[in-house]
């Protein structure tokens, strides 16, 4: 496992919701006249000039890169930077102020970017996703799934798998459950069969595998 940092900054928790995945990813898998190819973008402050005032983005560090996801005509797109160590004592270094975020940008800004990616490319269609179906809340979260939000009364639960979001329903004909302070979602769901599974959009636009 490598180290990361300890601080994991997020601008926002979620990005706003693209479509459904339901088979192919929004803005018809990002092949539009529209689309980026990451080719204008040399260094972080290219895209932060980009991004301007925009709040749809995110991003996070490690001590080995900086990551930043952001939204473009309905298609989400992530950089990667690699860290050096005099931007990584400097981001340290900062003072959490009503500027902290803003200084967070101009600090990382000189970093030079490695990886462009178009993430509605990376989304999983609904066939790979209905291979899902039948297994049970264990497989899920013995994968690495993580839940955001459950609905006892329709046995649906929001839950985040690497880069994105997703809705998953699940088979019970039981007394409904009674959500009690002491509620342990993973022991009352590890049983249960899925129903089915779809695709919500972007969740963590700047997971990366190395931080499993």
């Amino acid at each position: 496992m490598k180290k990361t940092s300890a601080l994991i900054l997020t601008l926002i928790m979620a990005l706003l919701v693209l479509a459904s995945c339901a088979g192919q990813p929004a803005n018809d898998g990002g092949n539009t006249a529209n689309t980026l190819d990451g080719s204008q973008f040399k260094t972080l402050q290219d895209v932060f000039d980009f991004i301007g005032d925009s709040e749809d983005y995110e991003y996070s560090y490690t001590d080995e890169y900086f990551a930043t996801a952001f939204q473009s005509d309905n298609v989400y797109y992530r950089v990667i930077a690699q860290m050096t160590p005099d931007i990584l004592q400097a981001l340290y270094d900062l003072e959490f102020d009503d500027d902290w975020s803003e200084n967070i940008k101009k600090t990382a800004a000189p970093l030079e970017i490695t990886t462009f990616e178009n993430l509605n490319d990376k989304m999983p269609s609904q066939t790979e996703l209905d291979k899902y179906v039948g297994k049970t809340g264990q497989d899920l979260f013995d994968e690495g799934w993580d839940y955001w939000y459950y609905n006892l009364e329709d046995m649906i639960a929001g839950m985040s798998f690497e880069l994105f979001n997703y809705s998953v329903a699940f088979e019970y004909d039981g007394e409904q459950m009674e959500n009690t302070d002491d509620f342990d979602f993973y022991e009352a769901f590890k049983d249960l069969k899925i129903k089915s599974v779809v695709c919500d959009g972007i969740g963590n636009a700047t997971w990366m595998p190395e931080e499993e």
